[in-house]
C-alpha cells in the first residue's frame, strides 16, 4: 500500500533519529526530535477538537514550526491550507471562509493581517500563535507542543483522502483552492527525489516560501522523504543565502529566476560555493546569458523546470543526464503526460503552438467546493493549463505565453514575450512587461510597461523607434509607460492582470 508523506517521515525518523532534519539559525533539529514535536502538536490539536477532514490554515514564515504544523495536520488526517503571507486581510479572510478552516496557526508578526480576517471566518474557532505575544482567546503554539503528550497512533487515512488545499494567487473571481490527495503529494515528492537524485547526504537550502507548492515539494517534502538536511531561511537575502550555501555546504536548491539574478549579482569572483551541485529554476524562463554566467560563477548545474500550482507543481524539467535545449523547460516528469492542442482540442504536430494539457498522478483533484470551475479546467483526467507552447520531436517543452496574455490585434495574434524580449535588448531597459489594452478599431492594442536601469535614461519616443527596428509594425507598442517597479507576486512573476486592470504602477 502506498505510504503517505507523514507515514514515510515516521519511517525515516525511526531509521535516522540522530540525522539533522532542520537547521534554523543556530538551532538544529534531528529527525527523532522533529517527529516527537509533530506527534505532540497533533495530540494538542486533537485536544482542541480538530478531527479528520478539518481544515487547518498555516500562515508562518520559513521556520521549523511550519514543517511541524504541516505534518501534524497530516498525522490527524486533517487538511493543510498554507496561506501566502503576502495576502491582505480581505484575501486571507476569504480563504479561511472558503475552505471552512477550523483552526489557524500563525506567527504573531502577521497578527495585524489575521485579526480582521478572522472576522470573516466564523468557523475558524482556534488560533495557535507562534511568538511571545499571544492575543486573547488564542493559544501559544510552542506551549501546545511542549505541554502535550505525543499522539500514540496517527489517524488512519487512505491515499485518496484530501490532504492539502493550495490557493491560487492572482485570480480575479475570489478564492480558488486546488485540492490535493495524499497520493498526489506523495507522487510529486517521490518523483522529484528520483529525478533530481536527492539522497540523505544532500543539504537543501529552503529559500522558497514554504506556503508555495515548490517550497513544500522541493524543499520540505523532498528533504524529509530521504532524511536529508533542510536549512531554512525566513527571508531571501542574496548575501545571506550565499553565506548559508558556503557555511552549511548546501548541495541543492530550488528558486525562481529573480533569485538567480540576485544571487549572481551578489557573488564576487573571490567567493566560491564548492558544495553546490544542482539548482532548479521555476516560474519563468532564465535569460540564457544569466544562466551561463550563474553556472560559471557557482560551478553548479541549473535545471529549468515548468509547472503550476494545480500540478503540485512540477510538470517538466531538464534532466541531469540529458542535453538541454535553449528556451526549453525540459521533458515531462516520470509518469506525467503532456500534450499540446488547438482550439478544437485536437493534438497539434510537433513544433506547432497550442494550449498545454497535462495528466499526472500529482495533479489536483479539482478546486475545493468549486465544481463548475473544475469542469472548466479538467476533462477525462486532463488539466488545461491555460499556457501556450509547443513540444518538439523529442518531447522537449517550450512555453511561450499565458493564454489570457495573448494580444489579438486586428485578427493577428501577438505573443507579449516576443515584444518584451526586443524591448529588453535596449541598453537602458532593466525590465519590461507587455499587455493588451482595449482599442475600438483593432480590438486590442499593445502596451508596454518599462523599468529603466538606474544608471540609464531613455524616452518613450526612443524606445518606440528601437522597437520599430526589430518588430513588424503591428507588434510595435502603441503605448509605452515608464515606471519604477512592475507589480510582482511572491515568486517574482509579473502580475499582468494588475497591469491590464489599469491599476496604478509606481512612477520613477
Amino acid at each position: 500500500m502506498l505510504l503517505t508523506l507523514h507515514a514515510h517521515l515516521a519511517k525515516i525518523a525511526q531509521k535516522l533519529p540522530e540525522q539533522t532534519a532542520l537547521i534554523f539559525g543556530s538551532h538544529k533539529i534531528e529527525y527523532g526530535r522533529l517527529m516527537e514535536a509533530i506527534k505532540r502538536l497533533a495530540q494538542g490539536l486533537a485536544a482542541q477538537g480538530v478531527q479528520k477532514g478539518d481544515r487547518i490554515a498555516i500562515m508562518l514564515p520559513n521556520v521549523p514550526h511550519f514543517c511541524i504544523s504541516y505534518y501534524a495536520a497530516l498525522e490527524l488526517g486533517a487538511v493543510v491550507v498554507p496561506i501566502n503571507f503576502f495576502n491582505n486581510s480581505q484575501e486571507i479572510g476569504s480563504i479561511l471562509s472558503d475552505c471552512g478552516a477550523k483552526a489557524i496557526i500563525y506567527w504573531n508578526g502577521f497578527g495585524a493581517q489575521i485579526a480582521p480576517a478572522l472576522a470573516q471566518a466564523p468557523d475558524c474557532k482556534h488560533s495557535l500563535v507562534l511568538g511571545e505575544s499571544i492575543p486573547q482567546n488564542s493559544k501559544s503554539l510552542t506551549q501546545i507542543i511542549t505541554q502535550s503528550s505525543a499522539l500514540d497512533v496517527p489517524v488512519e487515512v487512505v491515499p485518496d483522502d484530501l490532504a492539502m488545499i493550495s490557493y491560487i494567487s492572482g485570480t480575479g473571481d475570489g478564492p480558488l483552492g486546488a485540492a490535493f490527495t495524499h497520493s498526489a503529494l506523495m507522487a510529486n515528492t517521490s518523483t522529484c527525489h528520483e529525478m533530481f537524485r536527492i539522497t540523505s547526504e544532500e543539504r537543501l537550502l529552503g529559500i522558497m516560501p514554504l506556503f508555495h507548492p515548490l517550497g513544500q515539494t522541493l524543499e520540505m517534502n523532498a528533504a524529509f522523504f530521504v532524511g536529508a538536511t533542510l536549512l531554512l531561511l525566513p527571508r531571501f537575502a542574496p548575501a545571506e543565502a550565499i553565506d548559508a550555501i558556503r557555511q552549511h555546504t548546501i548541495t541543492f536548491f530550488a528558486g525562481v529566476p529573480a533569485m538567480f539574478q540576485s544571487l549572481n549579482e551578489s557573488l564576487t569572483e573571490e567567493n566560491t560555493t564548492p558544495s553546490l551541485k544542482y539548482c532548479l529554476s521555476y516560474g519563468g524562463q532564465l535569460n540564457p546569458a544569466l544562466l551561463s554566467e550563474f553556472e560559471r560563477k557557482f560551478d553548479a548545474l541549473v535545471l529549468e523546470a515548468y509547472g503550476f500550482t494545480e500540478a503540485g507543481p512540477l510538470v517538466t524539467s531538464n534532466r541531469i543526464n540529458r542535453d538541454r535545449k535553449n528556451g526549453s523547460v525540459g521533458l515531462p516528469l516520470v509518469g506525467v503526460e503532456v500534450q499540446v492542442v488547438d482550439e478544437q482540442g485536437q493534438i497539434v504536430k510537433p513544433n506547432q503552438s497550442g494550449e498545454i494539457w497535462i495528466k499526472s498522478p500529482s495533479l489536483t483533484q479539482g478546486y475545493f467546493n468549486k465544481p463548475e470551475e473544475t469542469q472548466k479546467r479538467m476533462r477525462d483526467g486532463w488539466f488545461f493549463s491555460g499556457d501556450i507552447g509547443y513540444l518538439d520531436e523529442e518531447l522537449y517543452l517550450f512555453v511561450q505565453e499565458r493564454k489570457e496574455d495573448i494580444i489579438v490585434k486586428g485578427g493577428f495574434q501577438i505573443f507579449p514575450f516576443e515584444v518584451e524580449e526586443v524591448i529588453k535588448q535596449h541598453p537602458a531597459v532593466a525590465e519590461a512587461a507587455v499587455v493588451a489594452v482595449a482599442d475600438p478599431v483593432q480590438g486590442h492594442e499593445v502596451k508596454a510597461f518599462v523599468v529603466l536601469d538606474q544608471e540609464q535614461q531613455a524616452t518613450v519616443e526612443e524606445l518606440t523607434e528601437f522597437c520599430k527596428g526589430y518588430l513588424p509594425v503591428y507588434k510595435v507598442p502603441k503605448f509605452i509607460e515608464i515606471c519604477a517597479l512592475l507589480p510582482k507576486g511572491p515568486t517574482g512573476r509579473v502580475q499582468k492582470q494588475t497591469l491590464r486592470s489599469g491599476s496604478a504602477v509606481e512612477k520613477p
